[in-house]
């Protein structure tokens, strides 16, 4: 029994350290980094968040299968930016009812901009426009491709609280690859 005991606590004192190196391994201090290690497809970070700050980043389980995906936001008071980034083609959010605009290029990118104006409303659906984003919020979803030969990445950035469809195509321009090297 004293040798089983024995053989269990060193057992367990050799997952502990090995679970310690496998966590400082991923624990470079960049959030974009350390998930970029676990995912296939390709992150990006906004360079431009219009005075926010960084309140959220998580890694959440994608309810359509797949690869998890990545939450973001930054806040100041009732302003948010929201960046939602998921494995091109993997369906793991709904943003909403929306009234979707005219597409706009991003960077030589095609994106769907999508207002929060209720469809259900005739009028509210007729006559929404880019300019209600700053009353009711909006959102604009594209595709941006694989960099160091990972997948696309599907994202959406949605935006809140008294922001502008000019900060919103202001923060989706700034987007940039979130690690300067390959994953190992």
């Amino acid at each position: 029994m004293k040798r089983f005991l024995t053989s269990a606590i060193s057992l367990l004192t050799f997952s502990v350290a090995l679970s310690s190196c496998a966590a400082s391994a991923m624990g470079s201090g960049n959030k974009y980094v350390d998930a970029q290690t676990g995912l296939t497809y390709s992150l990006y970070k906004p360079v431009n968040t219009l005075g926010l700050t960084q309140n959220k980043f998580q890694l959440l389980v994608c309810g359509g299968g797949g690869e998890e995906w990545v939450y973001v936001n930054f806040v100041k008071g009732s302003k948010k930016i929201e960046v939602m980034q998921t494995m091109s083609g993997a369906h793991c959010s709904n943003p909403g009812i929306s009234v979707e605009m005219p597409a706009v290029k991003i960077n030589g990118k095609n994106a769907s901009v999508f207002v929060y104006c209720d469809p259900t409303k005739p009028n509210a659906a007729k006559n929404c426009k880019t300019s209600d984003i700053t009353k009711v919020g909006g959102y604009l979803l594209m595709t941006l491709p694989g960099y160091y030969k990972m997948k696309p990445t599907t994202m959406q950035v949605q935006v809140s609280g008294g922001l502008t469809y000019a900060d919103l195509l202001s923060v989706v321009r700034s987007m940039t690859p979130a690690s300067t090297k390959p994953s190992k």
